[in-house]
C-alpha cells in the first residue's frame, strides 16, 4: 500500500512552514512524516518543525542544496529509506522557497519512489500582500534577477501557481478586500483549475491538504492558462504537431522534463511569407467560445508569426508590454538565432528568455528527415519548424496594441541580413544559457 504524499509548495516567506506546523499541530490522529528543505542550512528546521513531529510522526534531514535539482539522487534515497524503515500513514514534503515543485512531485510519479509512494496533492502556498504588489503594481521584487542565470522570484511563484491542485492564499489580513479580489482574478487567470483556500495565518484543515487524491499529474501538468491558450489555439487553426516539434531539451526547464512541452507548428506551408505573416490565427471569428480566464474576467490570446524578430527591437518591445499582461510564454523566432528556439517567459514586469534546443529544420538534412518521420509536424518551406507563438495573458490588455507592438518587431526586407552584417543581439545561443530582459 502506498503513502500518500502531499508537496507543499511556495516562495520564501509564504507561510509553508506555518501551515505545515498547523497541520502537525492539529488533532488528526495520523502518523505524518515531514521532510524539510530549507536553504541555507538544508535540514528539518529543529526548533520550529521537529518538536511539533515528536508525537505525530517522522523527519528527514537533508545535506545542503536544492531538491528540485542538485539533491535529487540524496532526496530519492532519503525518501525510500523512510518508506523501508518506518511506518506512518501520510508524507508531508516542504520544499525550499527557490524550488520548482514540478520536478518534486515527478520524483514521486516516475522515480523509483513511485514504488512506496502516491502524490495525493501538490499545494501552493501564496502571500496575498507580495502576489499583490509584484503582479498588480510591479513591485516587491525581492529575489535578486541581475544574474542572468537567476530566475526572477515573479517566474518562481507563477510556476507554483501554474503547477498544482490546491492553492492556498494566506496573508489575507495584510490585503483590503478590494485587493483580495484582484489576487483572486489573477490566480484564476493563470490558474483557473485549483482548488482554493483563503486563510490569514496559515490555518487550513488538514482535510484539505492531507490524503485529499486532487493530484492528477496530466491534468495538472495541462492546467495553466498559458498551456490552455495555446491548446485552444491549435484546436481551432493553430498548429496540429504532436507536441514533440524540436530537437533539443524541454522549453519549460531546459532538461526534457515536461512531458507537455508546447508544440512546434506552422501554418500550411503554400502560403508565401507575407500571407504567413499577416494571416491572424488568432482573430475574434476563429474563437467560438471564451478561454477559461476570460470567465474570471482575465483574457488571453495566441501571437504567432512565421517571420524571424529583429533582435534589438523585440528586446525594446519585450521591455515596453504593458503592465496588464501578467504572464506570456511561448516559443521566439528571432533572427541571428535560427539554430535555437527560444522560450520567452514573462511573469509580471519580469521576463527571462532561454534557449530550450534546436529547432529541427537547423538540423543535418538526415537528421532533420528522422525527426519529420518520427513526429506529426507543421512544416513551412521556407521556415521549417521555425516560429514565434506566445500565449499574452492579462486583465483589460489591449490585444490590438500587443500585436501591433509584436508586430513591429519582424523582421523587415530593409533589415540588414543578422548572419553577415553583425546584428547586435541580446539574445542567447548556446543551450543552457539565459537572460533576462
Amino acid at each position: 500500500m502506498t503513502v500518500p504524499v502531499t508537496v507543499l509548495s511556495g516562495t520564501l516567506g509564504a507561510g509553508k512552514t506555518t501551515l505545515l506546523n498547523d497541520v502537525l499541530s492539529a488533532d488528526h490522529g495520523h502518523e505524518v512524516a515531514v521532510l524539510v528543505n530549507d536553504m541555507g542550512e538544508i535540514n528539518v528546521d529543529a526548533e520550529l518543525v521537529r518538536r511539533r513531529v515528536e508525537r505525530t510522526g517522522e523527519t528527514v534531514e537533508l545535506s545542503n542544496g536544492c531538491i528540485c535539482c542538485g539533491m535529487r539522487g540524496e532526496f530519492e534515497s532519503a525518501i525510500i529509506d523512510l518508506a523501508l524503515n518506518h511506518e506512518f500513514d501520510y508524507l508531508l514534503v516542504e520544499p525550499s522557497g527557490i524550488s520548482e515543485p514540478a520536478p518534486v512531485a515527478r520524483q514521486f510519479v516516475a522515480g523509483h519512489a513511485s514504488t512506496f509512494y502516491d502524490v495525493s496533492s501538490v499545494t501552493t502556498v501564496v502571500d496575498a500582500r507580495r502576489f499583490y504588489d509584484t503582479f498588480r503594481t510591479g513591485g516587491v521584487e525581492r529575489r535578486d534577477d541581475t544574474d542572468a542565470g537567476d530566475r526572477p522570484l515573479s517566474e518562481l511563484v507563477l510556476d507554483g501557481v501554474e503547477f498544482c491542485d490546491t492553492l492556498v492564499i494566506n496573508k489575507t489580513d495584510l490585503v483590503t478586500d478590494a485587493e483580495l479580489d484582484e489576487v483572486r482574478e489573477m490566480i484564476r487567470a493563470v490558474q483557473p483549475a485549483a482548488t482554493m483556500f483563503e486563510t490569514a495565518f496559515g490555518r487550513v484543515d488538514p482535510a484539505d491538504v492531507l490524503g485529499t487524491s486532487r493530484f492528477d499529474p496530466e491534468a495538472v501538468a495541462g492546467s495553466a492558462s498559458w498551456r490552455r491558450a495555446l491548446d485552444h489555439h491549435r484546436a481551432h487553426g493553430g498548429s496540429t504537431d504532436d507536441g514533440a516539434g524540436h530537437a533539443g531539451d524541454d522549453p519549460e526547464h531546459g532538461d526534457g522534463s515536461d512531458d507537455h512541452a508546447p508544440e512546434r507548428g506552422s501554418e500550411p506551408g503554400d502560403h508565401d511569407q507575407e500571407s504567413d505573416d499577416h494571416d491572424h490565427d488568432d482573430e475574434p471569428g476563429d474563437h467560438d467560445h471564451e478561454h477559461p480566464p476570460a470567465v474570471y474576467g482575465i483574457d488571453s490570446f495566441v501571437y504567432q508569426r512565421r517571420r524571424p524578430m529583429h533582435p534589438g527591437r523585440l528586446a525594446d518591445a519585450v521591455a515596453d508590454l504593458p503592465s496588464s499582461v501578467v504572464r506570456a510564454k511561448g516559443y521566439l523566432h528571432v533572427a541571428g538565432r535560427g539554430d535555437h528556439a527560444l522560450t520567452l517567459s514573462r511573469a509580471g514586469q519580469r521576463t527571462r528568455v532561454e534557449v530550450a534546443g534546436r529547432w529541427i529544420a537547423s538540423l543535418p538534412d538526415s537528421h532533420r528527415e528522422r525527426y519529420r518521420r518520427g513526429r506529426s509536424v507543421d512544416w513551412d518551406d521556407r521556415y521549417g519548424d521555425r516560429k514565434t507563438e506566445l500565449a499574452i495573458i492579462g486583465r483589460d490588455v489591449d490585444r490590438d496594441a500587443v500585436v501591433t507592438l509584436l508586430d513591429s518587431c519582424l523582421l523587415t526586407d530593409a533589415d540588414p541580413d543578422p548572419e553577415t552584417e553583425g546584428l547586435a543581439n541580446p539574445f542567447p545561443n548556446e543551450d543552457g544559457t539565459a537572460v533576462q530582459l
